[in-house]
């Protein structure tokens, strides 16, 4: 357990990058006429299922794209177009990479856990049981510890408008979180059945 507190720790660094790409993004307009993204967005346990399954940044970004596209951007950023088109474009690359390593993350919390099983993970392990697994893992204490770092985060940001700190605790509530935690669910899962 004191690796995975290490890597809570990294992995609070990954969110001040991220959040900082957040905020960097959010200055611009959604310009989604630059995305050629299919309308269908898969679901969060589906994009983990593929994020887990691929072992590439490169490929992992693909998976996450539609995402990002079509459902953080519209959270993020007011509808419309820039005039310049690549300050947008760099950050938005700045975000996929910043969300791809705050997520391949997961992956690595999912091995610490491997490595000794906690005891509240073994029945729904051995029953391949991905909702009871999924609850096991949740600690509520600690996402809503990450929820209040990423508004203090954002609000200490000056390129933040005023209501960006809260739509990025949004993201993190409804997407990241939730896709980190199927993300070490499909890991745990897919490594015990080996």
């Amino acid at each position: 357990m004191n690796k995975l507190h290490q890597l809570r720790t990294i992995i609070a660094s990954l969110d001040e990058t991220l959040v900082n790409a957040f905020c960097g993004r959010s200055r611009f307009r959604m310009n989604l006429d630059l995305y050629n993204e299919p309308k269908r967005t898969l679901s969060i346990s589906e994009t983990a299922t593929l994020f887990g399954a691929t072992a590439t940044i490169a490929g992992r970004v693909r998976i996450l794209r539609p995402l990002y596209v079509n459902t953080l951007l519209p959270h993020l950023c007011a509808p419309g177009t820039d005039e310049d088109r690549r300050k947008g474009i760099a950050a938005d690359a700045n975000c996929m990479n910043a969300l791809v390593q705050r997520l391949n993350l997961s992956v690595h919390v999912a091995a610490l856990k491997r490595e000794e099983i906690p005891e509240p993970l073994r029945a729904p392990l051995m029953m391949r049981d991905p909702v009871a697994l999924e609850e096991a893992i949740t600690n509520h204490a600690v996402e809503a510890e990450v929820i209040a770092r990423i508004l203090d985060m954002s609000r200490g940001q000056h390129a933040c408008a005023p209501d960006v700190p809260e739509r990025i605790a949004h993201l993190y509530a409804g997407w990241i979180i939730p896709l980190s935690r199927k993300i070490q669910v499909h890991d745990l899962l897919a490594s015990h059945h080996r």
